[in-house]
């Protein structure tokens, strides 16, 4: 009893300091609703798209639209996010995405609803890597790792409140009031963003865009950690894209269950999102064991996706929801520690000057990695059968976690590990 009394106060001490200045508490309170206020509208575009098609791809093309604004406007971000002061770069995002969930709210074509989720989407590409570049310099020095934990708890909570409120407003008032909800979400995100503490963060590499827009890239290629990390989770996102999607197919054929199913397995992820946030928040930086910086924690972050892949080849051969539901606990703490590796990582390894626009290339790669991760597997489930698929998609995890743990103890050559 002793010793959890302690364990508390310890962490309630450590979560004093490092959210001791107001900037970062407003962009943690920020982040934290207007994603609630996200989640719910995903759901409403859900509905809302249902209403006006039944078709299955129709549903299906919102991720699509959101998926591909990341590419498309990868070019104006990269010029945008580290050339102009951050804080009024956060401030237009979330107005803009205000105004645009209101006018959802009253559309009722189906084309709009596609409109609003790729300008959005577009928006947040924008805010995301402004909000990762300008956090750090809230955060008390050398404690980017520990903040970075605090934010992935805060974030996880999302995961689990977020879908239960999305679905009581919508089933009572409709998916209408579900955009409007959001839409307030982004205009307190918008007032805690104005009460921001100004820092200047801007340098112009030279007068050329095109250096500019390029600046993020030539940051990664020039920084073996950055690579790394670039090239392991690109192949680790492309392998598990597809699990999504195939586990709700395999709780339907397995369980004969579908959505309430579902929504424990992510109330199980979210909680252990919450957990391994926590844990990462306490772990001094000199003993951090996902300091990708370090060799020790390159290894520690592969060996992450070879547990991964191995729970998932598990999560294949049980039939009972309750070790499934512990499965995706797991899955959620490793996520946190993935979550804390990167943007720990990104933000240690780059300079302030390009640091926005190395954060909005991560982001952007993401998403079509996934997208062509589900294209792929949702045939090759047909093809094969849903267990199989999922098998071969834990295993692929496994072969990216070893291969980069022989890169990093150098016992094959970096050549030999996809692009590099």
């Amino acid at each position: 009893m002793e010793f959890v009394i302690g364990s508390i106060s310890n962490y309630v001490s450590n979560l004093r300091r490092i959210t001791a200045h107001r900037s970062f508490r407003r962009l943690l309170a920020a982040s934290f609703v207007s994603s609630m206020g996200d989640s719910i509208a995903y759901l409403a575009f859900l509905a809302a798209v249902s209403a006006a098609s039944s078709d299955v791809f129709a549903i299906g093309g919102i991720s699509v639209a959101e998926m591909i604004a990341g590419l498309a406007t990868l070019p104006v971000v990269q010029l945008l996010v580290d050339r102009y002061d951050k804080r009024r770069l956060l401030l237009f995002a979330d107005i803009a995405r205000a105004l645009i969930f209101f006018a959802v709210a009253m559309a009722s074509d189906l084309s709009f609803y596609y409109i609003a989720g790729f300008t959005s989407a577009a928006f947040s590409y924008l805010f995301d890597p402004a909000r990762a570049a300008l956090e750090p310099h809230y955060v008390p020095d050398g404690e980017f790792a520990q903040a970075n934990g605090i934010r992935s708890s805060m974030m996880s909570l999302t995961l689990i409140i977020g879908p239960a409120i999305g679905g009581i407003l919508i089933g009572a008032a409709g998916f209408r009031i579900a955009f409007i909800i959001n839409a307030i979400s982004f205009l307190y995100s918008a007032a805690m963003v104005y009460k921001l503490e100004h820092v200047t963060t801007t340098k112009r590499d030279s007068t050329r865009f095109l250096d500019e827009i390029t600046g993020g890239y030539r940051a990664v290629r020039n920084n073996p950690t950055l690579k790394f990390l670039f090239v392991m989770m690109g192949s680790f996102h492309f392998a598990v894209g597809m699990q999504f999607p195939l586990i709700f197919v395999f709780i339907k054929e397995v369980f004969h269950g579908g959505t309430l199913e579902m929504s424990w397995l992510m109330s199980s992820m979210g909680i252990g999102g919450i957990i391994g946030g926590l844990a990462m928040s306490r772990i001094p930086k000199e003993k951090h064991p996902f300091d990708i910086s370090k060799l020790h924690g390159r290894a520690n972050i592969a060996l992450i996706a070879i547990i991964d892949g191995l729970a998932l080849v598990g999560f294949t051969m049980f039939h009972l929801i309750v070790p499934l539901a512990i499965l995706f606990g797991f899955f959620g703490m490793f996520g946190a520690a993935f979550y804390v590796g990167i943007t720990t990582a990104i933000t240690e390894q780059t300079d302030a000057s390009f640091r926005g626009r190395v954060f909005s290339l991560y982001h952007a790669q993401r998403g079509p990695l996934l997208m062509l991760s589900v294209i792929i597997g949702m045939p090759l489930a047909k093809l094969l059968d849903t267990t199989t698929t999922l098998q071969i998609s834990g295993a692929a995890e496994i072969v990216i976690g070893v291969v980069a743990i022989l890169v990093t103890k150098n016992l094959v050559t970096k050549k030999t590990f996809l692009f590099w």
